[in-house]
């Protein structure tokens, strides 16, 4: 087979943490594959703890992750998804080309997700795929499409979220039992160890690589399944 072509990788989150709990094994997969990735935090979160800890705990994820890091400070419950909060996200598309974009689903309980949602399907129109991740406040209408295998690097997401001790101590759903669990569930689909989940909204590209990661739809999985 050809040798596979190095992607560039932008996930964009709300608030520390939400990259890494929604697709923060895939995002190690593709580091595995040798992609080049990016994560975007719009917010330092500062009304769920201090804002420096929570940026600090940031860092230290996108240093272990091997990523790029842009931290903003929109007002952590009253992202917009205006004008401002477009360009800002445009900037970072501008400057990253990315090949595919991962971020929050419209299918979200939480204000700052839902708008950054639709900055970014504005933001990013220019970028070939684009897929949402699954967060603690989606709702039962969140509806993946695509199945990642990241059964050989859940163990390293685990590793990921212990950067957020600050959070761990208040949030039971990065507990490290229920972590597994929802990527134990969602393999049922994937017919693999573990999985994340991800709802494409726009695909021009495979979410996968052959050999590498292995993003299989639906329907395949079902019929897979059965």
């Amino acid at each position: 087979m050809p040798e596979r072509t190095r992607r560039r990788i932008l996930a964009i989150g709300a608030h520390p943490d939400d990259v890494e709990i929604g697709a923060g094994a895939t995002l190690l997969a593709h580091r595995a594959a040798g992609d080049e990735v990016t994560v975007v935090i719009l917010s330092s979160g500062a009304r769920g703890g201090c804002a420096q800890i929570r940026a600090a705990e940031a860092q230290a994820a996108a240093d272990r992750l091997g990523a790029r890091l842009f931290l903003y400070d929109l007002p952590d419950t009253e992202i917009s998804a205006g004008k401002a909060t477009i360009e800002l996200i445009e900037s970072v598309v501008h400057a990253v080309r990315p090949d595919l974009v991962y971020t929050h689903s419209a299918q979200d309980t939480h204000q700052d997700h839902r708008a950054v949602h639709q900055a970014v399907l504005v933001a990013a129109r220019s970028v070939a795929t684009v897929a949402c991740f699954q967060s603690p406040s989606t709702t039962m209408d969140f509806r993946p499409n695509r199945f990642v295998d990241v059964s050989a690097h859940i163990r390293g997401k685990l590793e990921l979220l212990a950067c957020f001790a600050s959070q761990q101590a208040i949030r039971d759903y990065l507990a490290e039992d229920l972590v597994l669990a929802t990527a134990r569930y969602w393999s049922r689909h994937a017919g693999t160890p573990y999985a994340e989940p991800f709802e494409v909204v726009r695909e021009r590209v495979d979410l996968v690589a052959p050999a590498q990661l292995h993003g299989i739809p639906r329907q395949q999985a079902m019929r897979a399944a059965a």
